[in-house]
């Protein structure tokens, strides 16, 4: 009896030229071959390889000596941190004990390639990455000529770049690419005037980025000139471990009555600071609950993933912190039927409830020409202001201040994951200035998310101008 593997798997097969088997590496992992099936580049375009006209450069795992002070190290941004708006970093690595500590440090418009699990992000080095060290997980593709960074920037972006890099995985558990696969790629050869105008576009988008980043630092510090708070870096805090092997302080038993939490982080001294400060020296400040309409935990439900055009998009908690949201998936609009309670909406701030302390935790985003209309996981806390009584804008470059951080995380339970709910939210206490200073702030930050936004819509020019320069030459199956 002939029965098919089809009757019992559900598999996706393509065709492939069989003359490309034996040209190039010998690959005979499908995913090689399938970028072919979406796009070809026809013979009469001209290709040229990408080491023929920028530098791959990787260095491998390094030993990484750990600090804790800045001032005697740089800090090392991971793959995946590279990807966000503000990245953090995982560590600071000392630059006495890292051997050419130097080399590890990426310059300005420097194209980095995630290289290691997740495969092909792509990012510029502007001023949120400029001299920070990146990790072994990235490859650096220096251009040898500067007015080419916007167009291998753009190509690798494109469907067709992001299809051929991601086929050049390989590895039994964890996805690699290596230089030697970049170094391969070939790039189609397009018109000076169009290299010179998607570089304009790609180099105008960052700046964009960079300075919506400097609006948003001008928030945070405006929120402690107008609530007359110090930064809680100045903060001196008394520890029993003197060598800071263990954190280890004192709590009064009056504090411990108030709320019976018995798990420590919940009386973190620098929480306690920060509380104290907003009370003793804010003008005003009410609790979250007062100021905001509504404080929505999402529903945990069955996702029932399907095609874009079917769908809608929908976000995690780790997305509100990209520079744009990637790998994106979309929820059925006809199988779900409570989907408006998922959905999200303009002045909106958004609080990652779901995760662990250093990572996504605790972070926060705000609703502003971005993810309107998109829906939102459960891991994904969501503030509706009262506008009546408080500015979103304002609202939100609090939360996302040193302050709110450490007020939301001191409230964090959980064993394994850490999480925060809405009823610990609503405890949360906020300074609340005069309506200017609140609107003076506010503006800062809608202005900030109006350049993030121009910056996304730079990249899709980008990517228009590029189709078009290619759309003879490129054959869509």
């Amino acid at each position: 009896m002939n029965i098919t593997a089809t009757k019992y798997f559900n598999l996706e097969s393509f065709r492939s030229n069989s003359t490309k088997l034996f040209d190039g590496d010998l690959r005979l992992n499908a995913e090689y071959y399938i970028h072919s099936n979406s796009f070809e580049l026809p013979s009469h375009v001209s290709k040229i390889k990408l080491s023929k006209i920028a530098r791959v450069v990787w260095f491998g795992p390094f030993k990484r000596y750990y600090i804790d002070n800045i001032k005697f190290g740089v800090p090392l941004v991971s793959s995946s941190e590279m990807m966000e708006l503000d990245p953090p970093f995982e560590g600071i690595i000392s630059k006495e004990l890292t051997r050419n500590y130097e080399k590890y440090l990426v310059d300005k418009n420097t194209i980095l390639v995630s290289c290691s699990g997740t495969i092909g992000n792509i990012t510029l080095v502007d001023n949120r990455l400029e001299q920070k060290a990146i990790s072994q997980d990235a490859l650096r593709v220096i251009t040898n000529d500067p007015e080419l960074t916007g167009f291998i920037y753009t190509f690798f972006k494109s469907e067709y770049g992001q299809s051929v890099i991601t086929g050049k995985k390989s590895g039994a558990v964890i996805d690699h690419i290596y230089e030697e696969d970049l170094n391969e790629i070939e790039i189609p050869v397009i018109g000076n005037t169009e290299i010179k105008k998607l570089n304009e576009l790609v180099l105008k988008a960052f700046l964009k980025r960079d300075e919506a980043n400097e609006l948003l630092v001008k928030s945070e510090k405006s929120i402690l000139r107008v609530n007359n708070l110090p930064p809680l870096s100045s903060a001196i805090i008394k520890s029993l471990d003197p060598k800071n092997e263990a954190q280890i302080h004192v709590t009064n038993l009056s504090e411990f009555t108030q709320e019976y939490r018995l798990d420590a982080h919940f009386y973190n001294p620098m929480g306690k600071v920060a509380i104290t400060n907003i009370q003793e020296n804010s003008v005003k400040y009410l609790t979250l609950k007062k100021v905001a309409n509504d404080i929505i935990i999402g529903k945990r439900f069955k996702r029932n993933y399907v095609e874009s055009e079917h769908g809608t998009p929908f976000i995690g908690s780790k997305n509100i912190l990209q520079i744009r949201p990637s790998n994106l998936k979309y929820l059925s609009n006809s199988e779900i039927g409570f989907m408006d309670d998922l959905i999200l909406h303009k002045n909106m701030i958004l609080i990652a409830c779901s995760g662990s302390l250093g990572g996504t935790f605790g972070k926060t985003g705000f609703v502003y020409n971005n993810f309107e209309c998109y829906a939102a996981s459960q891991h994904i806390l969501r503030i509706v202001a009262n506008e009546n009584i408080i500015d979103p804008g304002y609202l939100y470059a609090f939360l996302s201040s040193e302050y709110g951080y450490e007020c939301i995380t001191r409230y964090r339970w959980g064993a394994l994951i850490d999480e925060i709910d809405d009823e610990d939210m609503s405890k949360l206490i906020i300074p609340v200035p005069s309506d200017h200073e609140q609107k003076e702030i506010g503006d800062l930050v809608r202005q900030a998310y109006d350049l993030r936004a121009e910056a996304i819509r730079l990249e899709d020019d980008a990517q228009k101008l590029l189709t078009q320069a290619l759309i003879e030459g490129v054959k869509v199956s």
